[in-house]
């Protein structure tokens, strides 16, 4: 009896702990309520980490149970009575609990504010997966066994379709939570790190997605330390008020108690988040506190009470057989049945094979914007690069390049591909870098802006647009005008003639720009007194150009100069006035040049007509 009334009473105190547990969670639920999750929605957009996100759907079935509230044999551990886990609650394999303890490392320095403690990280492992234990944990972080949860098409779980093309979760269809951590993956696309160093993202391998889930816990401005913050966080995790009350209790577990950093290799049965990935057909469940069997969230068949040795059970007594009644016969027995072949373990799928030939995205390379002096050649090409779903370049995809824009096309519109003339559509092929060059571009004589987009088939996503810009063509300008024949001897007269005529043949000049011909340069003449003072004569007397309708004219620009930066001057005509004047010739850039000129009267000089 007196082994039975402990029973009894050790019995009653788990029943009040456990009912006091219960009202203290109402009591939060209470006082701060949080809205639950709408319905799950076809597609996963990750947005940012909230009730909303993918992430927070329901996605699996996490590890709910709470860790044992006393010490066997009601002997409570530590100063705050009941309520401490014991040391087998707190048990962590070695390699996950330095993974949770470098993700708070690596947060403080980077999110000082976030506030992060390693054993939320902790908490959140323990509910997802149990820490990864029976997957095979390693040393580096990564699992024999991957660990997945149920295809997410919409029938117990949520619907969300596939994000990754199969690359982390297997199926190119739905996808899947993976990892130790269970992230969906395009969250992982979005908070995904590099927790091992080892240069790839992995949520498979648990020091990545210990940091990827403690990145996804500070998103924003969170504070951790602040409790509706720490409640906002996990529920942006899994939007179930169970899963934080699970998730809370594991992390007070851990930093109320002396966590037991247990081997990597301990023999356990895994929590499986899958429930059809069960062994032998049986599909685990939420199973005894963690105190009993190594510290796992899995069901376990309990052993049949046994009773105590001081107190042993009587032996039955055999009953006399009744007198005068035949004994009953003997039925034969039954054959034995073979004992049943135990089913081999389900062959993994394996990952689908991925095309890495079909083209997801094009990537413009170098800068996007191209610009070229009207009539001239662009410096440079647009080149984009292709690449598939996983982010590796495609070779040998066909890659088009089209024109478009408000200026036109051709020789004498905007811009065209070099190759042939007036063309605004070329094909490229990319190289085995996945780089395809479009072919070069002219710019033609009308200025105005202009666009190359690059497309190919199979490309969802937007499409690579390089903006290009024709200037107008600069001035032609010379730094340098000079007699063409620098030797001419009879220049004296060339520049003196009789008032009513004409000069015999006003000489030829060179325009230079950096000692090279200034073809195209546009000179101005200018007809001055002799002093060389600014102005012209007075507009109304002394030499003169004929102009439009034979209209006499004393300034006058010139024709361009030809290619080999060769200017003749117009003929320049006398009125009746004699005396000296100055012929200047300016160029665009301010050089100048001048001509003395002499008219005579008539009669001191040969006359021309």
């Amino acid at each position: 009896m007196p082994a039975l009334s402990t029973l009894v009473a050790r019995r009653v105190r788990q029943g009040l702990c456990v009912c006091a547990l219960a009202a203290s969670l109402t009591a939060a639920v209470a006082v701060n309520p949080l809205p639950l999750g709408g319905p799950a929605r076809a597609g996963a957009d990750e947005a940012g980490p909230g009730p909303g996100s993918p992430q927070s759907r329901h996605r699996g079935d996490p590890a709910l149970d709470l860790p044992n509230l006393l010490k066997e044999g009601n002997k409570p551990q530590g100063p705050a009575g009941e309520g401490v886990a014991t040391p087998g609650a707190a048990g962590i394999p070695a390699t996950a609990l330095a993974a949770y303890r470098k993700a708070e490392e690596v947060l403080r320095g980077s999110q000082p504010s976030c506030r992060l403690p390693w054993e939320l990280v902790a908490g959140i492992g323990r509910v997802e997966s149990v820490h990864a234990s029976g997957y095979g944990l390693r040393g580096d972080g990564s699992t024999v066994r991957p660990i997945r949860g149920p295809r997410l098409d919409g029938v117990e779980f949520a619907l969300i379709r596939d994000t990754d093309g199969g690359r982390w979760d297997g199926d190119a269809v739905f996808d899947r939570a993976v990892g130790p951590m269970q992230f969906i993956p395009s969250t992982w696309g979005s908070w995904g790190a590099d927790g091992n160093g080892d240069g790839v993202k992995d949520p498979n391998n648990m020091f990545d997605a210990a940091l990827g889930t403690a990145r996804y816990l500070c998103a924003g401005d969170r504070d951790l330390s602040r409790s509706a913050d720490l409640d906002r966080a996990v529920l942006s995790y899994n939007n179930s008020r169970a899963y934080v009350n699970a998730v809370r209790k594991w992390m007070d577990t851990y930093r109320g108690v002396g966590v037991v950093e247990t081997p990597d290799d301990v023999p356990a049965v895994p929590h499986r988040p899958d429930p059809a990935d069960g062994i032998s057909g049986v599909r685990p469940g939420p199973g005894p506190l963690p105190g009993q069997g190594q510290g796992q969230g899995h069901r376990q068949v309990r052993p049949a009470p046994q009773r105590p040795a001081d107190n042993p059970a009587p032996e039955p007594v055999e009953k006399p057989e009744p007198v005068g009644k035949p004994k009953p016969v003997e039925r034969p027995k039954p054959v034995e049945r073979p004992e049943p072949v135990e089913r081999p373990e389900p062959v993994e799928r394996p990952e689908p094979v991925v095309d890495h030939r079909t083209v997801a995205r094009l990537e413009p390379l170098g800068s996007r914007e191209l610009d070229a002096e009207a009539g001239a050649a662009f410096g440079r090409q647009p080149q984009v690069r292709a690449l598939d779903a996983h982010g590796h370049p495609v070779p040998g995809a066909r890659i088009t390049f089209r024109i478009g824009g408000t200026g036109g096309v051709g020789s004498t519109g905007g811009i065209r591909f070099a190759t042939t003339p007036a063309t605004t559509l070329a094909t490229a092929t990319s190289d085995p870098h996945g780089t395809a060059t479009a072919p070069a571009l002219q710019a033609g004589d009308r200025p105005g802006r202009y666009t190359v987009v690059a497309t190919a088939p199979g490309v969802r996503g937007p499409a690579a647009v390089f903006t290009t810009t024709v200037r107008p063509a600069a001035e032609p300008t010379a730094d340098r005008l000079e007699l063409w024949d620098p030797e001419t001897a009879n220049l004296p007269e060339l520049l003196r003639a009789e008032t009513g005529s004409r000069f015999p043949g006003l000489p030829s000049l060179r325009a230079t720009d950096r000692a090279r011909p200034a073809s195209g340069v546009r000179i101005t003449a200018t007809l001055l007194p002799a002093d060389g003072a600014d102005g012209t004569v007075d507009g109304t007397v002394g030499p003169y150009f004929e102009g439009a309708h034979g209209v006499a004219v004393r300034t006058l620009t010139l024709p361009p100069a030809g290619a080999d930066g060769r200017v003749t001057l117009p003929t320049l005509f006398t009125d009746q006035c004699p005396g000296t004047y100055t012929l200047r010739l300016t160029t665009p850039s301010g050089t100048v040049l001048d001509f003395p000129l002499t008219v005579t009267p008539p009669g001191s000089g040969p006359r021309t007509s």
